[in-house]
C-alpha cells in the first residue's frame, strides 16, 4: 500500500471518529434539554392544577357562604289575623310581629269606619320580618246625603266633608259657625243647615251651631264607682276636666276596667281644667299593660287672635298623629275626641308655633 492511500485511510477514519463524537454530544445535549423541559413542564402543569383546585374550593366555599347568608335573611314569622279589628289595634298586632302595613282605604256599606276588612298575605302565612302586609280598611258607607251632625264636633264634620270630596269630587265647605250657650257639652254641634238627609248634590256650604256649654262652667261630681273608666273619662273630658288614672290589681274579672275610688269625692264642685283621679281595677295580666283610653281634647282659642290655624298632634307609643287641623277664630272652643294610650303627650300648634304641651297618663 502506498503512503498516499494510507494517509487517505487514516483521514477517513479520523473523520468518522470525530463525526461520532459530535453526534454523541449532540444527542446528549438534546436528551438533557428534553429531560429538563419535560420535567419543568410537568412541575408547571402540576402547580397550575393545584392552584386551579384551590381556587375552585375557595369559590365553592364563598358561594355557599353567600347563598346561606342570603337564604337565611330575617327570621320567619306567622302573619297574625287582623281582619275585623280596628285599624289602631291591627297596627299594634302587626308591629309586635315586626311586620309593616300598607293601608288601602275604601268605602264599605257593611263595615264601620277604620275597620280592617281584608289583609294580604292572609293570616297563618309564613313570611319574613319586615314584610309589607296590605290592609284594606273601611272608610265607612258612601255618603250621598247630609248627615246628622248633632252631638259631633267640627273636626268630625271636616273629616267627613273631606271624605266626600275624595270619593265624589264634591266640594262642600263649612259656612257660618255660631257659638251659643246650651246644656250640651262645650264644642259639640247642636244645630245645622241644611238639615240632615238633604241630597249632597244640592249642598255647597253647611252652617253649624256649636255649644259653648253652660254659662257657668262648673258642676258637681257624682259617685262614679263601678262605672267604666273609658266612658267616664270621655264624659268629663267633654266638660274640660282632666282625668288621671291609677291602676290597682284585682281578682274578680267582672271588675276589670271599672272605677273603684275617686278623688275628689262625690258632690265636689269642679271647674274646667280641674283634675279628677280615678283608681281603676285591672286583672294582674292587664295591670302592667298600657291601656287604650277614649279621650276628648278641649282647647279654647285665645281671644286675642283673629283668624288663626290650629293644629293638634297626639304622641304616644303608637307614634305621632294629627287629630285636628283647621282655621279658627279667637274665642272658639275646640273639642276633639280621640283614642290614645297612657303616657300621651299633646302638642297644640297655633299659626305653626307650639302654643301648649299637655301630658296625660
Amino acid at each position: 500500500m502506498s503512503s498516499n492511500e494510507k494517509d487517505h485511510g487514516d483521514q477517513d477514519h479520523g473523520d468518522k471518529y470525530h463525526g461520532g463524537i459530535f453526534f454523541r454530544k449532540t444527542n446528549n445535549i438534546f436528551r438533557l434539554f428534553n429531560n429538563y423541559v419535560a420535567t419543568k413542564s410537568r412541575i408547571i402543569i402540576r402547580n397550575v392544577i393545584i392552584i386551579l383546585f384551590i381556587f375552585i374550593v375557595v369559590f365553592i366555599f364563598v358561594s355557599s357562604l353567600v347563598f346561606w347568608l342570603v337564604k337565611k335573611g330575617p327570621p320567619e314569622v306567622t302573619v297574625p289575623r287582623v281582619t275585623d279589628e280596628e285599624l289602631i289595634e291591627g297596627l299594634i298586632i302587626l308591629q309586635k310581629k315586626r311586620l309593616k302595613a300598607i293601608i288601602d282605604p275604601r268605602y264599605f256599606s257593611d263595615y264601620q269606619k277604620n275597620i280592617i276588612v281584608e289583609q294580604n298575605p292572609e293570616a297563618g302565612s309564613i313570611v319574613r320580618e319586615g314584610k309589607d302586609i296590605k290592609l284594606i280598611v273601611s272608610k265607612g258607607p258612601i255618603v250621598s246625603i247630609v248627615e246628622d251632625y248633632t252631638g259631633k264636633t267640627i273636626a268630625y264634620v271636616q273629616n267627613r266633608l273631606q271624605e266626600i270630596f275624595s270619593f265624589q269630587g264634591k266640594t262642600i265647605k263649612i259656612g257660618n259657625i255660631t257659638h251659643v250657650i246650651s246644656e250640651s257639652p262645650q264644642g259639640t254641634i247642636i244645630g245645622q243647615f241644611p238639615p240632615p238627609n238633604t241630597p249632597i248634590p244640592y249642598v255647597e256650604n253647611i252652617d253649624l251651631v256649636i255649644s259653648r256649654g253652660k254659662e257657668i262652667q262648673v258642676f258637681r261630681l257624682k259617685n262614679y264607682a263601678g262605672e267604666n273608666v273609658n266612658e267616664i273619662m270621655q264624659f268629663l273630658a267633654l266638660r274640660g276636666v282632666i282625668v288621671q288614672v291609677v291602676t290597682e290589681e284585682i281578682i274578680d274579672p267582672s271588675q276589670n276596667g271599672l272605677i273603684m275610688m275617686q278623688d275628689p269625692s262625690e258632690g265636689t264642685l269642679v271647674n274646667r281644667n280641674d283634675t279628677v283621679t280615678f283608681r281603676v281595677g285591672y286583672l294582674p295580666s292587664e295591670k302592667e299593660k298600657e291601656k287604650l283610653y277614649a279621650r276628648v281634647l278641649n282647647f279654647d282659642v285665645p281671644p286675642e287672635f283673629d283668624k288663626v290655624l290650629v293644629r293638634i298632634v297626639v304622641k304616644d307609643r303608637i307614634g305621632d298623629r294629627e287629630i285636628y287641623n283647621a282655621e279658627n277664630t279667637g274665642g272658639d272652643s275646640i273639642s276633639v275626641p280621640f283614642k290614645s294610650y297612657s303616657s300621651t303627650t299633646i302638642y297644640i300648634y297655633v299659626d305653626n308655633g307650639v302654643y301648649e304641651v299637655r301630658k296625660l297618663e
